[in-house]
């Protein structure tokens, strides 16, 4: 596995890649980093050229100061600059959460870098619009970044030696055997990243989100209502972050849709059921080859 950092963006990035062939990119969410991909790592670069990076305020990557540096453009434009520094004019997107959120938002302003999308848990941008505004449950669901938007919030997540995370993710994952007392470390220790933690959190802050009132009446600056590349949702039905009503009416934004529900899985199938995940994935790109 290779390990570097690439320039883009005016920020240094830190990524892992491996294998050849088709350039395969991976975007995490919060609050993991690129190890979130490995079981998809040591899968797919097998006969892909697979990149995982750490997003820009997570782990090794750098960590700009200001808020504004987290907006979704800028966030975009690091993914468009990720694709060309690796030497290709487009890519397969894999994309979680927060990653996922980026890559809905280059796929419906500059379509002709994503070849296929692969999404887990990571509600299309119109449909998450509409449940936040028309959904109790959304909304109640989503009442978390309110507390990420604070100024203190990244110094609570890490009292403790980041209890708070660990009650949300880590601990859940070693009861449930899909993390190991190994995997958890890994994310502590990037969690504990100098200056990391308030990094991570500039996203919500950049994004604005709470109060949903005011958020729902801010525009959608998307110039494109209809995706067509070949995109694959997989989505835990079982997901505490995100309702399932999320994926009702994405087929009128995506042109070629698949859909895979996983029942009883939470916000990360990848994670958590990662050989079912990956043999879903291999029959998707050999169906849209």
């Amino acid at each position: 596995m290779q390990e570097g950092y690439v320039k883009v963006n005016d920020v240094n990035l830190h990524y892992v890649a491996e294998g050849e062939g088709e350039l395969m990119l991976f975007l995490h969410g919060f609050p993991y980093f690129w190890y979130n991909w490995h079981h998809q790592i040591e899968e797919f670069s097998k006969d892909y050229r697979v990149v995982a990076v750490d997003m820009r305020g997570y782990n090794l990557s750098d960590k700009p100061e200001k808020v504004s540096s987290y907006d979704m453009s800028v966030l975009v434009e690091d993914v468009k600059q990720l694709i060309e520094a690796f030497g290709e004019k487009d890519c397969i997107l894999v994309a979680h959460d927060w990653g996922g959120a980026v890559a809905w938002t280059l796929a419906y302003t500059e379509p002709e870098y994503v070849k296929k999308l692969i999404m887990f848990d990571a509600p299309h941008p119109y449909t998450f619009r509409r449940e936040l505004k028309e959904n109790p449950g959304q909304r109640e669901a989503s009442s978390y970044m309110g507390y990420f938007q604070r100024t203190d919030s990244h110094e609570k997540l890490l009292e403790n030696n980041a209890e708070r995370l660990r009650k949300m993710m880590t601990i859940p994952g070693r009861r449930k055997g899909y993390l190991t007392k190994e995997d958890e470390q890994k994310y502590i220790d990037a969690w504990m990243q100098p200056d990391a933690m308030k990094s991570m959190l500039h996203y919500y802050r950049a994004a604005s989100f709470y109060p949903f009132e005011e958020h729902v009446k801010q525009p959608l600056d998307l110039p494109y209502q209809m995706f067509e590349s070949p995109t694959f949702i997989i989505w835990g039905d079982a997901d505490p972050a995100f309702e399932n009503s999320n994926l009702d009416g994405v087929e009128d934004y995506v042109r070629d849709l698949t859909i895979h529900r996983m029942e009883g899985v939470s916000h990360a199938p990848h994670h958590e059921q990662p050989e079912k995940v990956n043999r879903y994935m291999r029959e998707f790109l050999e169906e849209k080859k």
